[in-house]
């Protein structure tokens, strides 16, 4: 494991000579906490972070997500989302592997896929250096539920998992059940949700999302593949943050509108099959290894 730390760390050590490169205003040789000037005790639940992903370019969405969080009693600390456009070839080299891409995925990653999957890693790099044990992590076209703090609360009473997705854009109802009460409900997957609109992550989820050396497929498609990670991904039911459907995907923007060029039915055929076999043969976690200790009384 330690070996396939140090390799991770060298997918973000882009070396030009010996400057760092930019990736987004984001100084990076490394994403070692002495690297980068992260906001101290910003945005927080209960002690755990709340990290807001959002592009420069993006300021409205940015202000929509600020404004329901501020009325929820939260505030989330901004991440400057990286542009896979103005990322190098270097950069994306140093990242991204086509030739694993062309074996495990249907089609090529967009320049808004690698910057939307770095961005994400970059914050489980930041959980890694800096210790942390437990986040929330946010895109920025969101719409909340007032009851979206209950479920902030009930994560905070469960052990023994990586991954808790806090939103899906087909409403999933998952395969088994384990009752949170008051009407909430964990559930876990044959098919793992599409969308990394929101989830929390606890630091051995991270240290597992980071164990790829390089990355091939979009960030959400990668959790469908649970089992080569040995990461366990739940959701919590009935969901209280949903996709915000004032806002155009900015990844679809940034590829004209469509992620369907590069394919073939043969490559399309066996990334189906690999991907029903998961299906066919695997849960994404068993939910009698997750520990839930309500509140009491006096504490809520």
């Amino acid at each position: 494991m330690q070996k396939n730390f140090l390799s991770m760390r060298s997918v973000f050590r882009v070396i030009a000579g010996k400057k760092a490169l930019s990736l987004e205003g984001v100084q990076v040789k490394s994403l070692h906490r002495s690297r980068i000037k992260w906001k101290k005790n910003m945005g927080q639940f209960a002690g755990y972070p709340i990290w807001l992903i959002n592009l420069d370019s993006n300021p409205e969405r940015y202000e929509s997500a600020k404004k329901q969080l501020h009325k929820l009693g939260l505030d989330a600390e901004r991440f400057s989302a990286i542009y896979g456009k103005n990322l190098s070839q270097a950069e994306v080299a140093a990242c991204y592997d086509p030739a694993l891409n062309q074996k495990k995925f249907r089609r090529p990653l967009s320049p808004g896929e690698i910057g939307c999957y770095l961005s994400h890693r970059t914050l489980w790099q930041r959980m890694v250096d800096e210790n942390i044990a437990m986040a929330f992590i946010l895109e920025d076209d969101i719409d909340l539920e007032p009851e979206f703090l209950t479920v902030l609360e009930k994560i905070t009473q469960l052990k023994h998992w990586d991954m808790i997705k806090l939103a899906d854009d087909r409403a999933g109802t998952g395969e088994q059940k384990k009752d949170l009460g008051d009407g909430y409900t964990l559930v876990n997957f044959a098919k793992v949700p599409n969308c990394t609109t929101a989830y929390a992550l606890t630091l051995e989820g991270a240290k597992k999302l980071l164990s790829r050396p390089k990355f091939f497929r979009p960030v959400d498609v990668d959790l469908q593949f649970y089992p080569e990670l040995n990461l366990t991904v739940y959701s919590m039911l009935p969901y209280r943050l949903w996709s915000a459907s004032c806002f155009e995907s900015e990844i679809d923007k940034m590829s004209g509108g469509t992620r369907k060029g590069g394919t073939s039915f043969w490559r399309n055929l066996k990334y189906r099959f690999q991907l029903k076999s998961i299906r066919n043969n695997h849960l994404s976690g068993d939910l009698s290894q997750v520990q839930f200790t309500p509140a009491k009384q006096d504490e809520v």
